[in-house]
């Protein structure tokens, strides 16, 4: 059994194929696993639900959500401090544990041989790294100890889900999915012509999602109590937990229908201090406090389909469980008024998409997320030498992709000549080292034999596959050559 897991901001779930059909693998009448961790030195570690359970009142100072959003912090509670490389281990073990037993009341018998991972559409290379590293860790150090076979980007496992659905061939779909850190938007199109099945024309993401919606009406309910009470609150832990979850309700609430209609206000409840006050919040209301938000993303959406790959494009297709706000489907509507827009199985396409791709990682054709540059020297017979980032391939090129470049040796007699690799969202062909992140992916080092003279022309080669991998051949046309390479995590 290969898993697809959809490793969400605020809720995961996992997925499997089986007998040609997706299946969810979470107990009946659950929306997903809460992707929140707790841990006291009494109860040691907890995950998804008993973690929410347990981190109520004076412990919410020991629960941690939205880790996904912060994968470089680390986090202390009663005095042990857990890298975010452990918790996302830990949430990733109770959603694969889920799964194993899921399956085992559906007869589902097969060995678990590997997951595929969703991500947001331009997460980084060093985020999937990380998420890969975390996904490998040990069982007996509390780990998952999974086996990754590959990412897929959350809009394109969305898209494939859908196509499986539907079953149209030669169509594009724009998938806008807003999920719980991040919207991510992409246009897919299903090929009988091509061997890949399914092509990736364009997709961008915003690190914008229904925690920001949350995070508006946190904040206007704290502000309402304390006019209440009197009482400065948003500086304590266990009054913004509890602000966060009356939030999270009446979020939950707009969302719900009464009849044919949807509400119109809703109360939130806090308990404070052994009294329960009561904050109104209109429809109005929420939609102002919120549609900044709602109007990056549409922006973000207008920017892709305009561009000329996405010509053609008539079905908008809305996934993630923030795009059950009703503002959303509104919002959408009026923006994109020539479009079918429609609602698919927000909560699970992910997962179910991701389960499809575990089957096979070859039928999706993508393009390039980032750019890929080399560091060299300009104008390095003047002081001081200038040095640039020339990217050999670049942000949107389609996949595979091979880049090359004519570099010269800045010294007589150099030895070595170093090829750093970096990955950058600059789309130009040429920048400043200041513009991508200090750390580069991968170097390539050519032996040059002694007396090599200053302005010997070298040429690097880079190509980058459809399935992720990154090559950079370095030759100085006289029998000297050098590789290296580097499995991306697409």
């Amino acid at each position: 059994m290969k898993l697809g897991i959809d490793f969400g901001t605020s809720f995961s779930l996992p997925a499997a194929v089986y007998m040609d059909s997706q299946v969810v693998l979470l107990p009946s009448g659950k929306y997903g696993i809460p992707s929140v961790f707790y841990y006291n030195d009494w109860e040691g570690v907890l995950v998804g639900e008993e973690a929410e359970d347990a981190g109520q009142g004076d412990e919410a100072k020991n629960l941690k959500r939205e880790v996904k959003l912060e994968l470089g912090s680390s986090f202390t509670a009663d005095g042990r401090t857990f890298s975010a490389r452990e918790i996302v281990g830990y949430i990733l073990a109770k959603v694969v544990d889920t799964a194993l037993t899921i399956a085992k009341t559906k007869l589902i018998e097969e060995p678990l041989e590997g997951v595929v991972i969703s991500v947001p559409a331009a997460f980084e290379h060093n985020e999937k790294e990380f998420i890969r590293a975390a996904a490998e860790i040990p069982r007996e150090e509390g780990g998952p100890g999974l086996t990754v076979l590959g990412f897929i980007k959350e809009p394109v496992a969305a898209a494939l889900a859908y196509f499986q659905a539907s079953l149209e061939d030669n169509t594009k779909v724009l998938v806008y999915d807003l999920g719980g850190g991040t919207c991510d938007v992409a246009v897919v199109e299903a090929r009988s012509d091509v061997k890949e099945k399914y092509v990736v024309l364009e997709s961008d993401m915003l690190r914008i999602g229904g925690k920001d919606w949350d995070g508006r009406l946190e904040t206007y309910i704290l502000r309402e109590l304390e006019k209440q009470t009197g009482s400065v609150l948003s500086t304590n832990k266990a009054f913004k937990e509890k602000a966060k979850r009356a939030a999270i309700s009446a979020k939950h609430a707009f969302s719900e229908k009464t009849g044919d209609h949807y509400r119109d206000k809703v109360t939130a409840k806090v308990e404070v201090n052994g009294r329960l006050y009561r904050i109104q919040i209109t429809k109005t209301l929420f939609d102002e406090l919120t549609g900044e938000l709602l109007n990056e993303t549409i922006q973000m959406t207008k920017r892709l389909v305009e561009k000329e790959s996405c010509s053609g494009v008539k079905r908008l297709v809305c996934v993630g469980g923030s795009s059950n706000m009703p503002q959303v489907l509104a919002g959408l509507a009026g923006a994109f008024p020539e479009m079918e827009i429609q609602i698919f199985e927000p909560e699970k396409s992910i997962a179910c998409g991701a389960a499809i791709y575990a089957q096979s990682c070859d039928i999706v054709s993508d393009i390039a997320a980032y750019s890929y540059g080399i560091r060299c020297y300009q104008d390095y017979d003047k002081d001081p030498v200038k040095k640039i980032i020339v990217n050999l391939i670049k942000k949107g090129d389609r996949l595979p992709k091979t880049g090359e470049y004519n570099f010269s040796t800045i010294e007589d007699d150099m030895g070595t000549s170093s090829f750093k690799v970096f990955e950058s969202a600059v789309t130009e062909d040429e920048c400043a080292p200041e513009a991508v992140p200090a750390e580069h992916i991968l170097e390539v080092v050519l032996d040059l034999p002694e007396g090599t003279p200053k302005g010997t022309s070298v040429t690097a080669k880079m190509t980058l596959t459809t399935d992720g991998l990154i090559e950079v051949i370095a030759d100085d046309k006289n029998g000297h050559i050098s590789k290296g390479r580097k499995k991306l995590n697409f």
